[in-house]
């Protein structure tokens, strides 16, 4: 049941620390899988194959280490965020990120970045959509922000997607690179029956739970791969091996 309008929080002091947990859980899970993110595509502002794909890559790099310090920025004082999470350099200061694993080596093709930028980020969009009129008030004061800048996150990608595609020599190399994404982003969104999720829902962090996230995230991307004669992987129902800190399989 969701919390009502006076039950508000501003700070960890606010709630219980059973609730104070899962809001550290998850919103460190999307603010350093934005900073896994924009420090991936750093390292393609110079290997773009055009000028204006460089000119976005910096800018993308921009707002998402952006967002991930905005985010950052609003944990600092919850007990057990990371020691260097209020750190002048925090975008380099901590060994452990709780992101998937599959966004720490750097990445080899920049069809990587493209797809990561379609499918992983379409889903952090979805997840921050939620947060819009979060009872966790900081949280709620940072979507429309973030939001905004997304969305040229998404028309980069599906440009992208629809030029690599009408030139036609890496079709097969981009379907490969859309499916290492979806996995990732599959992994990232999590069960439906994901016990952090479902409790910032009830306290009112979260407008919607895993299911529902998960069909508008199908909902943006589908037309991409449709329209462009993609083919997408059917969701995983095993989760056995999900690690809900990294929100990927072990």
């Amino acid at each position: 049941m969701m919390i009502k309008e006076e039950q508000h929080f501003q700070s960890a002091e606010e709630v219980s620390p059973e609730l104070a947990t899962a809001v550290l859980s998850w919103v460190l899970s999307v603010a350093d899988t934005k900073h896994r993110i924009g420090m991936q595509i750093s390292h393609w502002v110079t290997g773009t194959p055009a000028l204006e794909a460089a000119v976005g890559s910096a800018a993308i790099t921009q707002d998402e280490l952006g967002h991930a310090r905005s985010l950052y920025g609003i944990l600092r004082y919850f007990p057990g965020a990371p020691d260097a999470i209020g750190a002048e350099n925090d975008l380099e200061a901590r060994d452990v990120y709780y992101a998937p694993a599959a966004l720490s080596p750097r990445w080899q093709s920049w069809l990587q970045v493209v797809a990561i930028n379609v499918v992983l980020d379409s889903a952090l969009q979805v997840a921050i959509a939620q947060t819009k009129d979060s009872a966790f008030r900081p949280l709620a004061g940072r979507t429309a922000k973030i939001l905004q800048e997304e969305r040229f996150h998404r028309i980069f990608g599906a440009s992208w997607v629809e030029r690599i595609v009408q030139d036609g020599k890496l079709n097969a190399q981009l379907q490969q690179a859309m499916d290492w994404a979806w996995h990732i982003t599959d992994a990232w969104l999590g069960p439906a029956d994901d016990p952090i999720t479902i409790q910032l829902v009830a306290a009112g962090v979260l407008r919607a739970e895993t299911a529902v996230m998960r069909q508008q995230w199908l909902d943006l991307i589908t037309p991409i791969f449709t329209n462009n004669g993609l083919t997408m992987l059917t969701l995983q129902s095993d989760w056995s091996g999900w690690n809900p800190q990294f929100r990927h399989n072990e």
